[in-house]
């Protein structure tokens, strides 16, 4: 009888062992393929960028991570897509925070920096990596069920318009197209700016229903033709840094196996490099553009100018702060950070 127990719990052990090694090797060589939203248009240069890093990430894995970029509006209307990676409709998306602050404050800050508070991307990257900011902004996202992968910066982001920006006090008043945050600084400034589609900017500009438009970098505004019923290029960055985000849905988060989580966040660096460079490039050719096609006028506000719009940021960060407790950890951590840097007393 006892040899008999031997031999039934030994072959109890080999099965469980060549269970276990089946689902370990299902698990390791399913192939996990995912459409995935992103807010612009097929045929640009960054859908290039776009689709190079999808590809990049597919041999990477070993195609085991299949990702297809579809266009704004393909899948799903752009200012849908945080519900649809929430309730799962979506599995991935690769998008801009600022379209959804309303629902998750805290997506100001997975978007860059907020508007003229530090003064290069080097900064957000303490803020992000040493300082904590990331940790907060996963708390975040995953209360709506949804994965915070990692951040994708572009380039700085301008305004575009029919009049000149040399003084705060010039923006008393002009109506802009912004989003988000800077919507909120520019209107603390005296403007009157909202957000509306994308694709409606170029008409508002044409028919005079705006006088200009911040729209994240130069060359994704004029690659758009947004420069043409505009006039002049405010230099001073809004912000140095303007960022696209990757989210995905939770549940499909847990499913990727520990290998492709860690391929995906890590890509998220890949693509910052692959999108910064371009769009530094591209930003620089379109103001030689704008200098000798379109004779613009740039102008650019003095330090002191720069000051009173950081104090109508830090109004406008202060308001978030006091409706949600994790903002306002973050903007502790921001506003300390300055201090260090003698950027406040």
């Amino acid at each position: 009888m006892k040899k008999v127990c031997i031999i039934i719990l030994a072959i109890s052990v080999i099965l469980v062992g060549l269970t276990a090694g089946v689902s370990t090797v299902e698990a390791k060589d399913k192939v996990f393929k995912w459409d995935m939203t992103y807010p612009l248009y097929r045929g640009t240069w960054d859908w290039k960028v776009l689709e190079k890093w999808c590809a990049d990430l597919k041999k990477a894995s070993g195609g085991r991570l299949v990702i297809k970029p579809m266009a704004g509006g393909e899948i799903m209307p752009t200012m849908e897509t945080f519900d649809g990676v929430s309730t799962g409709t979506l599995k991935i998306d690769f998008s801009y925070g600022p379209y959804w602050i309303g629902k998750l404050p805290m997506a100001i800050y997975a978007s860059g920096l907020p508007p003229f508070t530090l003064p290069g991307v080097e900064h957000y990257k303490v803020l992000y990596h040493e300082l904590g900011l990331k940790e907060i902004i996963r708390r975040s996202y995953a209360k709506h069920n949804i994965f915070y992968v990692g951040v994708i910066p572009s380039n700085n982001a301008v305004l575009l318009g029919k009049f000149p920006v040399n003084k705060v006090s010039d923006l008393k008043g002009k109506k802009l197209r912004a989003t988000g945050l800077y919507a909120e600084v520019m209107n603390q400034a005296g403007a009157s700016a909202v957000y509306f589609p994308w694709g409606e900017i170029y008409g508002s500009l044409e028919k005079g229903v705006i006088d200009g438009v911040i729209a994240g970098p130069l060359s994704s505004q004029a690659d758009s033709g947004f420069h043409e019923p505009s006039k002049y290029l405010l230099e001073t960055p809004i912000t140095p840094v303007d960022a696209w985000s990757l989210h995905v849905n939770m549940d499909a988060w847990k499913k990727l196996p520990a290998d492709l989580q860690q391929l995906l966040i890590q890509s998220t660096s890949y693509a910052s490099d692959l999108f910064t460079a371009s769009y530094y490039v591209h930003d620089v050719q379109w103001r030689q553009k704008l200098a000798d096609k379109f004779g613009y006028t740039f102008t650019s506000l003095s330090e002191e100018e720069q000051l009173i719009m950081r104090k109508h940021s830090l109004a406008v960060l202060e308001k978030y702060s006091a409706k949600d407790p994790d903002f306002a950890e973050a903007t502790k951590i921001l506003k300390k950070y300055m201090t260090d840097l003698g950027l406040l007393k």
